[in-house]
């Protein structure tokens, strides 16, 4: 009798033992988030607070799925980054992600895949309202500063001089985070400078609010040119009243902020993250940014297709937005 009660407590106390550790491990399953980082640029620019926005949107949206925003350099290092698996999403000017993909044998980086095009980059030149600079051969002999060294807007200005006339020996690069380039145009340390990025920056609404300021546009025949050779930049305007005091639309080029990442992330993974952006239109808007609104009849701007995500082509076939046996 007695080995009856003991055999029936240790099956109870076993079948508790079992329940309990069956109830952790779904316990702890369900605590179990995949984290995933996002490489964006310097905290100062528009690319963090939008990466942030974004991370915001899939974090709450996606199940099991935690996003953070990193600052980075820019996007030269987030291709970089993605490159060796460091982070697994980023944001990147179209060019830059261009070269990436056709890169020379050695540099290809052919597992590069975009997610969706954001918006549009506008390439800005600004110059003291007094300066001599009236266009950018006026350029040959000053300083310019262009950003970070690995950002996409360092990366682009070489191609937009050497189309207007100018080599490398004809101007000194000034590499400087953002905010410190426009206070290097306030003391008088730059005489110009280059930035890629939404309209209006809130950098250069900050510097016009200081001291008089002027925007320099792209001449017609060196737009034409870009827009000729270089596939991926697009023509673009700065509008009347875009920043204090300007009185004229200014004719430039620009590209498109992409998300990219990887041929590593799976279909569903960023099936489900386009739908939670695109159910979510204000999921760019930031304080870089404020008013900014992801249109998904943008989401193809300024695309190579053949890079698009598997888990995109999905999406934006369901969408009608390309045919769903294009590769």
């Amino acid at each position: 009798m007695k080995n009856s009660a003991f055999r029936t407590f240790l099956a109870t106390l076993l079948c508790c033992v079992v329940s309990s550790l069956v109830l952790a491990a779904d316990y702890q399953l369900k605590l179990i988030k995949k984290f995933y980082s996002i490489g964006t640029a310097s905290i100062n620019g528009t690319y963090y607070p939008t990466g942030n926005s974004i991370a915001r949107i899939l974090s709450s949206n996606t199940k099991g799925l935690v996003a953070i925003a990193e600052p980075t350099a820019g996007s030269l290092a987030n291709i970089e980054y993605l490159r060796r698996g460091q982070i697994d999403l980023a944001l990147s000017q179209s060019d830059v992600a261009w070269q990436a993909y056709e890169g020379n044998s050695d540099t290809k980086f052919r597992e590069l895949r975009v997610i969706t095009s954001l918006y549009s980059e506008v390439i800005q030149l600004i110059v003291h309202d007094s300066s001599e600079i009236k266009d950018l051969s006026d350029l040959k002999g000053k300083r310019i500063a262009v950003g970070e060294k690995d950002s996409g807007s360092a990366a682009s200005i070489m191609l937009v001089l050497k189309a207007a006339g100018l080599s490398e020996t004809d101007y000194t690069i000034v590499y400087e985070r953002f905010t410190r380039a426009t206070e290097s145009l306030l003391d008088g340390y730059v005489d110009a400078v280059y930035y890629a990025g939404a309209v209006p920056a809130d950098g250069i609404s900050r510097l016009a609010a200081k001291t008089p300021i002027r925007l320099v546009g792209i001449p017609t025949d060196v737009r034409a040119k870009l827009l000729a050779e270089r596939p991926y930049f697009t023509s673009e305007s700065i509008f009347t009243n875009s920043y204090k005091n300007q009185k004229n639309d200014i004719n430039t080029i620009g590209f498109r902020a992409l998300f990219v990442t990887t041929e590593r992330l799976s279909a569903n993974e960023v099936f489900n993250m386009l739908q939670a952006i695109y159910d979510n239109p204000n999921a760019g808007a930031s304080e870089g940014i404020p008013d900014l609104k992801l249109h998904l009849s943008e989401a193809l701007k300024g695309v190579k297709l053949e890079m698009l995500h598997e888990g995109a082509r999905r999406f934006f076939a369901m969408h009608g937005l390309i045919s769903p046996t294009i590769k």
